[in-house]
């Protein structure tokens, strides 16, 4: 329950930090037009960033899984006496 109020917390002071943001640009950039550009730039970013954090993560697990494979694979027999 307490991470579960950590997370709203994070994502309210997230919601609180874009709407600062949206304000100040309100603020210097008085065209509708230049705003929503610049507000359609900063989602971009987001977006980029978090592809490129996707693709790190997809890049770490494959060399993980990669690992995992070549461990598997050189597994060697015993040999057992007979008498």
């Amino acid at each position: 329950m307490a991470k579960e109020k950590e997370v709203e917390s994070i994502e309210e002071e997230i919601r609180e930090l874009r709407r600062s943001l949206l304000g100040v640009l309100e603020a210097f950039l008085p065209p509708k037009e230049v705003r929503e550009e610049v507000v359609k730039n900063v989602y971009t970013i987001e977006l980029s960033l978090l592809r490129i954090l996707k693709t790190l993560i997809d890049y770490k697990v494959e060399s993980l899984q990669s690992r995992i494979e070549k461990k598997q694979g050189k597994k060697k027999a015993k040999r057992i006496e007979v008498e």
